[in-house]
């Protein structure tokens, strides 16, 4: 019978290649005749065709190819070609490797190969695939090896798609860690604003007591240096210890000012105007051997700020950098739009939007990372003792904060240091300076009336007020007020502390205040606001506020200005 002219079943010995190996002409080959190939030949082929594995089997020293079915969709383009082809002629682009095969089985070794990577020619293009190879001698009739069988299976897109795993879980790792570190700085941030806080409430209550003692010091002060004109050894103490109170006055602006709890008045100014009003200021005070690099943009956004306070900031920012280069080098106080993306905002105070950056860098002898923790701390500092109070960073970091901004710090030993303060953009036209006039007299006849809990400050304020020449009517709290208020004719200003013990409140007062015909004006005065007045601290234009602790004159200007002001006179 002709050989694999039956398939007996078999679907290999009915196909495609099996007929193309019955139909080739072998003579011409290392095969001979198919009629007269040997046993182990033919039965090595029967076996390949029934495989469902692409094999091709490689015969004689030339290593012909005869292949299944499979093996002609692996082959592609080169299909049918490759059948009775040498081997190296079917694959010239892998001739060496394929060589390699020949001599290696032919002498009766055996070769495996995992995901091998080879560039073969498809469609006219190199192109890199892996292939898991296989290859075994097979013998002749005389039992010496006389072919080599190739099991050969594509992995090409297997590797491809490990690759492209390994490459996801590798991004997914840095993602993780990312994250991990992303977050593991904001808890950082939140625990030291958390600590930050806690701090801020202690020193803002403290702040408020210690302002209601020094008012009524400052007070009996300044009564005694009044009643004692002459006495030249009394205004010399009295002096003193004025000084002293004036220094405890700034300590406890400092307190309040870190705890959010200063009276703001912002307005909407360009950065830009602020710097140059500051400039001259800040030459004087830092030294002709500090040179300021300013970089502003010139169209910078503009921001709802206490221009005072911001003053201050930067001032304090400056001289800190000044003593951090030993009095020598460059300070660069520079300006930046951005806009702060969700991941910018992680662990901060502050959202998304659009921002204007003020840094204040210089090149100092910089922080340490257990130094640089404890940088915005009230009373922490690296200066000696005598040369610093600890609370300009706190002040900051407090005046930022109620500006609704935040504060960040970068520095590093032996490199300087970086203060950056972020302030939201406003929307909002810029203000105008205005320049009250400053009044000229202090004294006056009308009615004001005195409503204060603390008995040594109202006594001192009545006292100082009467010797201007005012009638004063005094109240303990804001329920004797009322009453005073509803039982007689209305005085010609309130003068009323913000926070006070009873049922009715200052804002009370002043809402009475605003109802009657014509309104009377009402001056406040308190340690701290505590937001009875305001949103977050910041003052509106028609609330008049004296803080605590303050001299005669600034009360009776302040009182005097107000009554003016309510009787339209310049």
């Amino acid at each position: 019978m002709q050989f694999l002219s039956n398939p007996h079943g078999c679907e290999g010995w009915a196909g495609e290649m099996a007929q193309r190996i019955r139909a080739f002409d072998w003579s011409g080959t290392d095969l001979g005749p198919i009629d007269r190939w040997s046993t182990s030949l033919a039965c090595t082929v029967q076996m390949m065709l029934a495989s469902p594995v692409p094999m091709v089997m490689l015969w004689g020293r030339l290593g012909h190819m005869i292949y299944n079915d499979s093996y002609s969709a692996f082959a592609g383009g080169r299909h049918p070609y490759l059948l009775g082809t040498p081997v190296e002629l079917g694959w010239p682009e892998v001739a060496d490797f394929n060589r390699h095969v020949m001599d290696t089985c032919l002498a009766g070794g055996t070769l495996s190969f995992n995901n091998k990577d080879l560039v073969l020619l498809r469609n006219g293009q190199p192109e890199t695939v892996w292939l898991d190879l296989y290859y075994s001698p097979v013998a002749g009739d005389d039992q010496q090896p006389a072919g080599v069988l190739a099991i050969v299976v594509e992995t090409t897109e297997l590797v491809k798609s490990e690759q492209v795993r390994r490459e996801l879980t590798h991004n997914l790792e840095q993602r993780v860690a990312a994250e991990v570190q992303a977050r593991s700085a904001a808890e950082d941030q939140l625990r030291q604003s958390q600590k930050l806080e806690a701090i801020g409430g202690l020193t803002g209550g403290v702040a408020h007591d210690f302002n209601n003692l020094l008012q009524v010091i400052a007070g009996n002060l300044h009564l005694l240096a009044r009643q004692e004109p002459d006495n030249a050894q009394v205004q010399r103490r009295v002096t003193a210890a004025i000084a002293a109170v004036e220094r405890g006055a700034k300590l406890s602006s400092q307190l309040l000012a870190f705890a959010r709890r200063q009276p703001l008045s912002p307005a909407v100014y360009n950065p830009q105007r602020i710097y140059a009003g500051l400039g001259e200021l800040l030459q004087r005070a830092l030294g002709e051997t500090i040179h300021i690099d300013v970089q502003m943009p010139q169209d910078a956004w503009f921001i709802n700020v206490d221009r005072n306070q911001l003053e201050n900031a930067l001032l304090n920012l400056a001289i800190n950098a000044r003593d951090a280069m030993k009095g020598e080098g460059v300070i660069r106080i520079s300006g930046e739009n951005i806009i702060l993306n969700p991941a910018d905002c992680a662990g901060k105070s502050i959202k998304p939007g659009e921002y204007v950056r003020l840094e204040v860098a210089d090149t100092g002898v910089g922080m340490s990372e257990s130094t640089l923790k404890r940088a915005f701390e009230p009373f922490f500092t690296t200066k000696r003792e005598g040369h610093g109070t600890g609370l300009g960073l706190s002040m900051v970091f407090g005046f930022v904060r109620q500006s609704g901004g935040h504060v960040e710090m970068w520095s590093e030993e032996g490199k300087g240091s970086v203060v950056q303060m972020y302030f939201p953009h406003s929307l909002e036209p810029e203000s105008l300076d205005v320049h009250m006039d400053q009044v000229q007299h202090s004294g006056g006849q009308e009615t004001i009336l005195v409503v204060e809990d603390n008995e040594g400050v109202r006594l001192t304020v009545v006292e100082l007020l009467e010797q201007s020449g005012y009638t004063v009517l005094t109240a303990e709290d804001g329920d004797q007020a009322m009453s005073k208020l509803q039982a007689g004719s209305p005085p010609d200003l309130i003068f009323t502390d913000v926070v006070m013990p009873g049922r009715v409140k200052s804002t009370d007062l002043a809402d009475w205040a605003r109802q009657q015909t014509p309104a009377v004006p009402v001056l406040f005065t308190s340690g701290h606001t505590r937001d009875i007045l305001s949103s977050n601290h910041l003052l509106s234009p028609d609330i008049h506020l004296l803080s605590k602790p303050y001299s005669p004159e600034a009360l009776t200007q302040r009182v005097r200005s107000v009554l003016t002001a309510r009787q339209g006179c310049p």
